[in-house]
C-alpha cells in the first residue's frame, strides 16, 4: 500500500495482481476495505492489476472538513492522481454507490482515462444530500437517521459501528449534491455494466441508465443498496466476463 499527495491531500491506495487495471472506487462511509470483504478484491486480481483506493474523507486518506474540497473535480483530480503515480494512462473503474458516481464523472470529464465502467448502486443524474444539510457530524445518532433517508433502507445494527468509526463531520462535508453528468457522459461512448440490488431504491433510475446509454444491467434479488456487493459468486461472476468480453 501507498500513498500520492493530490495538493495536500494525501490518498492511500493499494494494489493486488497484475493485468489491465481496474480501479475500485468505494461507497459513501465505507473504504477500500469494502472491496476486501465482499471478495470482489481478490477475485479480480486473478486476472487483473487492481487498484483499491481509499477516496477522500474515507479510510487512510486526509479527512479535511471543509466541504469546498469534496467537489466533484477535486475527488476526480485524486483518481487521476494515483494513476499517474503508477504510471496508468487508462484503466477499467468499477464504482460502487459514491464510487459509482465518481465513475461516472471520470467517463463525463475525463474519458480518455476509462476503459470501461461497472457501476452499482449509483447513477449519472443529479440527486440532492438534503438529508445531510442540517446534521454537523457531532450527533452520531443524527448522522445514522441522514444516511438512511439517504439510502432509503434501514442500516442493520451489525453495521452501525462500522460506519461510525468514521470522522463523521468529514462525511458530512463530503456529503455534497450530485450534479447532473448525463449529457456529457453520452458522449463518451465507454462500455458500461450497471448492478444494482432489486430493493435498492435508485434501481428505476439505474434502469434509466441502463437504456439510455445501452448498457447491460444486472438486477440482483433480495438485497438492497447495502448489501448488493456482497452478492457473491454472481456479482463476481459477471464483472470478470464483462472485462473479458470488453478487453
Amino acid at each position: 500500500m501507498t500513498t500520492v499527495n493530490n495538493n495536500g491531500v494525501t490518498i492511500y491506495y493499494e494494489v493486488l495482481g497484475a493485468g489491465q487495471p481496474v480501479v475500485l472506487l468505494h461507497g459513501f462511509t465505507a473504504s477500500r476495505a469494502q472491496w476486501h470483504y465482499s471478495g470482489l478484491a481478490a477475485e479480480l486480481a486473478k486476472e487483473h492489476q487492481v487498484i483499491l483506493v481509499d477516496l477522500r474523507g474515507h479510510g487512510r486518506s486526509s479527512k479535511p472538513h471543509d466541504q469546498a474540497l469534496y467537489s466533484l473535480d477535486e475527488r476526480l483530480s485524486d483518481i487521476n492522481a494515483v494513476l499517474d503515480d503508477l504510471g496508468v494512462d487508462q484503466a477499467h473503474l468499477l464504482g460502487y454507490s459514491m464510487g459509482g458516481w465518481l465513475a461516472f464523472g471520470m467517463a463525463a470529464r475525463y474519458p480518455e482515462r476509462v476503459a470501461s465502467l461497472m457501476i452499482g448502486g449509483a447513477h449519472p443524474f443529479a440527486e440532492s444530500a438534503e438529508p445531510f444539510y442540517q446534521v454537523s457530524g457531532e450527533d452520531p445518532q443524527a448522522f445514522l437517521e441522514a444516511l438512511e433517508t439517504f439510502i432509503g433502507e434501514t442500516i442493520a445494527d451489525a453495521a452501525r459501528p462500522l460506519v461510525l468509526q468514521n470522522d463523521l463531520v468529514a462525511l458530512v462535508a463530503a456529503a455534497v449534491d450530485r450534479q447532473d453528468l448525463s449529457e456529457a457522459l453520452g458522449e463518451a461512448s465507454i462500455p458500461m455494466l450497471l448492478f444494482v440490488g432489486e430493493q435498492d431504491k435508485r434501481l428505476n433510475a439505474m434502469k434509466t441508465t441502463a437504456e439510455r446509454f445501452d448498457a447491460e444491467l444486472i438486477m440482483l434479488p433480495g438485497v438492497g443498496h447495502a448489501m448488493t456487493l456482497f452478492s457473491g459468486a454472481s456479482l463476481a461472476g459477471a464483472l470478470k466476463a464483462f472485462l473479458r468480453k470488453v478487453a
